[in-house]
């Protein structure tokens, strides 16, 4: 496995990226302390990929149930990836090479295309231009979706990010509203409000005896607060509507991921279109905003 470290010359800190496997985040070292924020997979786990841990989602995020959609009239049936439920799942790029297009010493910028034909069941070419800039104390993302074809194209977009968590950690983010859950762990219903449930961050709680699988609102300012016992970890989302929040059954991370969709959105009215020619940005920043 041949990964691509990016050094802060100044501060030394670090990101390291897996262009075999969709520029997949393995670490983010921040802080004046060299925290690692970033909960990662061994050179073992990142092949057999049990989490998905640091991985671009495109040109869907979550999971489409047997992998079928209908798009303008007509079905499609996308490959199964998970076979545990027999669904589509986090899209092509999790796995797939992505070209470096440029790179320095704390930027790099990383480009995929879909191509027409390329993927069963997605006749549809999209690139996804993917810029990572290490900054003091931080790190931000920003990506470019662009419709290379003349025809409009369902996408969507996320970023399966696991921060490193303890047993006292504090969640804090004014999340506009929260969706019940399935029993296939898909989001149902119209969103409900977080006022006075479980699911109220706004003042910052809790959450490792929670279970969470379930898609938010993003928060009015973009803003979710991660605060652990060494430090707090500040991720900002632009364009992306929606956080989905995980806890994985193995404790120490929390998966604070930005998507631009609900799961499944493929099926959904809301599913985003992209029409020929155009593009579309989203922006994530990441900053250690405390080091004890």
């Amino acid at each position: 496995m041949n990964y691509l470290k990016l050094i802060h010359p100044e501060t030394q800190e670090s990101l390291v990226l897996c262009p075999e496997l969709g520029g997949t985040v393995v670490s983010l070292t921040l802080g004046d302390k060299l925290h690692q924020v970033m909960g990662s997979d061994t050179d073992d786990e990142l092949l057999m990929n049990p989490l998905f841990r640091g991985r671009f989602l495109f040109p869907f995020n979550d999971r489409i149930p047997g992998g079928r959609y209908s798009f303008q009239g007509t079905d499609y049936q996308l490959p199964i990836n998970c076979t545990e439920d027999g669904s589509a799942i986090h899209g092509f790029l999790y796995n797939k090479e992505v070209m470096i297009l440029e790179k320095n010493e704390s930027d790099v910028t990383l480009f995929w295309r879909t191509g027409k034909e390329q993927f069963s069941g997605y006749p549809f070419d999209l690139s996804l231009k993917i810029k990572v800039s290490l900054h003091h104390g931080g790190a931000s993302f920003t990506f470019t979706v662009k419709n290379e074809g003349d025809q409009p194209a369902p996408y969507a977009l996320g970023w399966h990010s696991y921060f490193k968590t303890d047993p006292a950690s504090i969640l804090q983010g004014a999340y506009n509203g929260f969706f019940n859950i399935d029993e296939s762990f898909l989001p149902r219903g119209e969103a409900l409000s977080t006022v006075g449930s479980s699911f109220d961050f706004s003042r910052g709680r809790p959450f490792s005896d929670q279970s969470l699988d379930h898609t938010f609102l993003v928060p009015g300012d973009g803003i979710s607060l991660l605060k652990t016992r060494e430090y707090s970890v500040q991720i900002e989302q632009k364009n992306f509507a929606f956080t989905q929040l995980f806890l994985p059954p193995d404790a120490g991370s929390l998966a604070l991921e930005p998507i631009s969709s609900k799961p499944n959105s493929f099926n959904s009215e809301d599913v985003l279109i992209l029409e020929g020619g155009k593009e579309s940005i989203f922006h994530i920043r990441i900053d250690i905003i405390n080091s004890f």
